[in-house]
């Protein structure tokens, strides 16, 4: 909807009858409410994104925690999931692969900070893993609630890499592109990428 609309709406509730206002009154408080939204996240998109895919407050300052620069990179990550969906359950299966690039961003910046500060140790590299991967594997390897936002993250990044590597090659050397399966791993996203946020928050809460 552009301003014009959105105006005409407002003008319509106003001078409508009972029953007709009850038709266009939700749809002028939709308006006001996604637009509300995405000045919230413009202020602190962090912040936003964060309770928004855990459909819960934060209640955790990350900011002071993680420090201003792996915080920054952390927003600006999370401002290039808002601009895909500035909400989580209304991610389409088509825009789901390019969220999922930036929300495993936006934990990576989390997730070295866990290794690096919070652990005092180095960054693994594991056999058959890339750098990213070999992040989760490590957070695998610990105990409690961040193992589990490990294993969770791990599914994801392989989940992220089958739809960037799509080519089948076959016996008689022909290739062809597999199509991908996108409403199944958009419900893998919404399914897991919550819980391993919420189990990287129930992590700092317990130690920080």
């Amino acid at each position: 909807m552009n301003f014009s609309e959105i105006e005409n709406i407002e003008k319509q509730v106003v001078a409508a009858e009972y029953e007709e206002r009850n038709y266009y009154l939700p749809m002028f408080e939709e308006y006001i409410a996604r637009e509300h939204r995405k000045e919230q996240s413009k202020e602190n998109p962090f912040v936003y994104f964060y309770s928004d895919v855990i459909a819960d407050e934060i209640a955790y300052d990350f900011q002071p925690i993680l420090g201003d620069k792996a915080y920054k990179n952390a927003s600006e990550d999370a401002q290039s999931c808002l601009s895909i969906c500035d909400e989580l359950l209304k991610l389409s299966s088509y825009s789901a692969t390019g969220w999922l690039q930036n929300a495993l961003k936006f934990a990576d910046n989390i997730v070295l900070h866990y290794i690096q500060d919070v652990c005092k140790e180095t960054p693994k590299k594991y056999d058959n893993a890339g750098i990213e991967k070999s992040r989760y594997i490590q957070l695998c390897e610990k105990s409690g609630d961040i193992s589990v936002a490990g294993a969770n993250l791990k599914e994801l990044y392989e989940l992220r890499n089958k739809f960037e590597h799509r080519t089948k090659t076959n016996s008689d050397g022909t290739q062809e592109l597999i199509r991908p399966q996108k409403n199944k791993a958009r419900y893998t996203i919404v399914k897991l990428y919550p819980i391993a946020l919420k189990k990287i928050l129930q992590t700092y809460k317990s130690i920080l």
